[in-house]
């Protein structure tokens, strides 16, 4: 993931650096999405940009490959300031998920689920506790999302790694594991919406 600060004279070059590393990167094995977040209103031009391998060695190839290098010298003459958050793993899972390298990769659907559960909790305590803070939209916004990033990085999301690593990381064949471990999450879940539906809200 990578956070480009564009000068706003420089953005019709820009959009067409967005096209032209989009069509290389489709080209490299193991290209799986990538998402462009937009600026918001307010005068910023703060572009984030995200984009998916399948494995930390497609991704290392694509960053080591002369394009990217190439890509890469054109963009700072287009940014005021290009921050890079992270690679490889981190990317293929969760942020907050770090797979033994020597383990299966966990299927797209697992991590869905598992970010779910560790973000849910995180989101409604949150809520909670701002319910009777007021602040402009935005600035709420910006909160409630730095809270909630810091949960699932130090609290839910280290639980909820150690409790599902072994579904996780378990083998197409481990079809049980695969199953009670889904059933689990699901009924996790579920138990925690009836809990919350019990709280009071204004």
């Amino acid at each position: 993931m990578a956070v480009h600060n564009v000068r706003l004279s420089m953005a019709y070059d820009y959009a067409r650096w967005l096209e032209d590393s989009g069509k290389m990167e489709k080209e490299f094995p193991g290209f799986l999405s990538r998402e462009v977040i937009e600026p918001m209103d307010g005068g910023q031009n703060f572009y984030t940009l995200v984009v998916r391998f399948d494995s930390s060695a497609n991704l290392s190839r694509w960053l080591d490959s002369g394009e990217w290098k190439g890509l890469y010298t054109r963009l700072q003459n287009l940014v005021e300031q290009a921050d890079r958050f992270g690679t490889d793993e981190q990317y293929l899972t969760p942020f907050w998920y770090r797979p033994d390298p020597q383990s299966v990769q966990a299927p797209t659907w697992k991590i869905w689920l598992s970010t779910v559960a560790a973000l849910y909790p995180s989101i409604f305590i949150i809520s909670l506790l701002l319910e009777s803070v007021t602040l402009p939209f935005a600035a709420m916004l910006l909160l409630s999302n730095l809270l909630a990033v810091a949960s699932v990085s130090w609290i839910t999301g280290p639980i909820v790694r150690r409790i599902l690593k072994s579904w996780m990381t378990a083998r197409q064949a481990d079809v049980r594991i695969t199953v009670f471990g889904t059933l689990a999450v699901v009924a996790t879940l579920s138990l925690l919406l009836a809990v919350f539906l019990q709280v009071p809200m204004t």
